[in-house]
């Protein structure tokens, strides 16, 4: 042999002997310095070696609907079966520790940029399928959409709706505003000026460009399609599972109807959908905490869960899907005996910051946007406090004289929720009883003008000369209260018409040590009949129809001085020996 040369020997695998078993080959274990040959720098260890073509891809995923993990799997680390060492050197690998193999899309470098036309086209023949689905979400979305020339369904409340925020008039809806302002925004980039009624059944004038409104809301259904499609793909699906995915939400008969008109159903279905795509693309960046697109996926799962929940508050159900997922997450992070207590907090604080408080600062603002739009006065201002109304464009409250004397005509709002004003009709109780509307304390019009305190005994005068008064019966519905209704004169009563003015507080004076007169919008006041002890109350408790469907009023008799429903405030008022102030602050503030 001759020098500098070296023999390898190359033995033929051991074999054992044969038995009634399968015989499964195994490479034969290198001997000690004999049949493998590592550079001088190179060490070695108990492990396999991994080449640098495959630390390049480390995290391994099984993809198919059949892989292992789930959708809620994952950690901090990468998942192969291999991971380096950082604690000893960086050519180390180490087995994973505890660590499921998490569920998703493969994670695959970035292509490199296409030289021409046909690696562009080889590069993104992946997206070709969306595309196609797409372009089918469209013609069966916009297909004859303007067919049916009459309002349709709930477009007689949305269109109603988006015809307000046009006229800046405000009004009073259940639903978040996020939806409706969408609607309205459609409306102003078609060309609507607001002023149709949009009353159900009746034909759309050519003034009213309901066609392109409703291809504007047509467009958010359309968009369900290709996020279905992604969101499949970002959960690892195979190709066959992302086009039955894709063609389930095309063929939705359901989703289809509500996305050709003007309702809010199709962005919530949008918000919905980019919820859950946002979050499995925030899932497969987890091998990566902390890195850009970690923080802009989870960053833009938030700020979708706060339209979603500004649409519609059923997009709570989606924000729910969220929660349930991030505390899996969590969970599995708190187990993991290797993550230091600062990433532990790093992470509790990023899903705080991005999850929590981004989603209701998003819903915070849309209710802004709401009131700064809103600031004319409209069909909802009876929904609203005394002074929230005294502060809308083309409200008269603002002539009210501030402090209320004995002799002033006045009306009394309810501060409870969804309170209204004492009213009376001309129809009776089926005992005789009526209710009250416009009311005024008794007074002398020749005494010194007087001003109404906490303490003093009243009168409520109705404008017709009729006395609020207590019969001593029970109410038709809160059976364990008593009947307020109506009877008598200026001159005709007795003590069953005097009432005591109890001050509750006043939003500028303070508490009630501080507040020595009744002012207009801001003192809360409460009502107690003299001779029973009860409280005059409007509990929105609902009549039946020869009441006309109005909220009751009673007296209770308990003493609850945190019920909202006994706090009332003198809304309007009128005195001619009162002067009214020309400046709403200047009497308030």
């Amino acid at each position: 042999m001759r020098p500098g040369q070296v023999q390898i020997d190359f033995e033929s695998p051991l074999r054992t002997p044969s038995s009634d078993f399968e015989e499964i080959s195994y490479p034969t274990p290198p001997l000690p310095y004999s049949h493998s040959i590592f550079p001088a720098t190179t060490q070695t260890d108990d492990f396999h070696y991994m080449s640098s073509e495959d630390t390049s891809t480390r995290r391994r995923v099984a993809k198919g609907p059949g892989s292992s993990g789930g959708f809620m799997g994952g950690s901090d680390y990468d998942t192969d079966t291999l991971q380096y060492d950082d604690h000893d050197r960086k050519d180390k690998l180490r087995p994973p520790i505890g660590g499921r193999i998490s569920s998703g899309r493969l994670h695959k470098p970035y292509p490199t940029p296409p030289t021409s036309i046909s690696d562009f086209i080889h590069q993104n023949l992946e997206h070709i399928p969306p595309v196609i689905y797409t372009l089918l979400s469209c013609w069966t979305r916009f297909h004859k959409i303007g067919l049916a020339d009459v309002v349709v369904w709930d477009e007689a409340h949305f269109g109603k709706f988006g015809s307000h925020y046009l006229k800046r008039e405000f009004y009073f809806d259940v639903h978040p505003p996020l939806g409706k302002m969408l609607v309205a925004l459609a409306g102003l980039l078609s060309g609507y000026d607001g002023n149709f009624e949009f009353k159900s059944g009746e034909k759309y004038p050519d003034t009213v460009p309901y066609v392109a409104m409703r291809v504007m809301m047509a467009t958010f259904g359309i968009a369900l399609v290709p996020l279905g499609w992604y969101t499949a793909v970002e959960l690892g699906m195979s190709q066959w599972a992302c086009h039955l995915v894709a063609l389930m939400i095309l063929c939705d008969v359901a989703w289809l109807c509500i996305s050709r008109f003007i309702l809010l159903d199709s962005m919530l279905l949008f918000f919905t959908f980019t919820t859950v795509f946002f979050l499995t693309k925030f899932h497969n960046q987890q091998y990566q905490s902390f890195s850009f697109d970690w923080w802009l996926w989870l960053a833009l799962t938030g700020i979708s869960i706060g339209c979603v929940t500004s649409v519609k508050w059923v997009g709570l159900f989606v924000t729910a899907v969220v929660g349930i997922y991030t505390i899996e997450d969590l969970w599995d992070k708190f187990g993991d005996l290797r993550m230091s207590t600062r990433n532990q907090l790093r992470h509790w604080g990023a899903r705080i910051l991005c999850l929590i408080i981004l989603p209701i600062l998003v819903y915070m603002t849309s209710f802004k946007l709401h009131f700064l739009l809103l600031n004319h006065t409209g069909p909802g201002d009876a929904q609203m406090s005394s002074l929230f109304q005294a502060h809308l464009v083309g409200n008269d409250f603002w002539k009210n004289p501030l402090e209320v004397a004995y002799g002033s005509k006045i009306t009394l709002k309810n501060m409870g929720w969804g309170g209204g004003l004492l009213h009376s009709h001309v129809q009776t109780f089926p005992t005789g009883s009526t209710q009250q509307q416009w009311n005024e304390p008794a007074y002398n019009p020749n005494d010194e003008l007087k001003f109404v305190k906490d303490g003093d005994v009243i009168r409520l005068q109705h404008t017709l000369l009729l006395e609020i008064f207590i019969p001593n019966l029970t109410c038709p519905i809160s059976k364990l209260d008593y009947e307020v209704s109506c009877y008598g004169n200026a001159t005709v009563g007795d003590i069953q018409d005097h009432w005591v003015i109890e001050i509750v507080d006043d939003i500028r004076q303070g508490k009630k040590d501080h507040v020595h007169r009744i002012r207009s919008l801001t003192t809360g006041i409460r009502l107690r009949h003299m001779l029973l002890g009860c409280y005059l109350s409007a509990a929105n408790k609902v009549l039946p129809q020869w009441g006309f469907k109005q909220i009751e009023v009673s007296c209770v008799k308990e003493n609850d001085p945190d019920d909202m429903h006994t706090y009332w405030n003198v809304e309007s008022h009128w005195n001619d020996r009162r002067a009214s102030s020309s400046s709403l602050f200047s009497r308030f503030w």
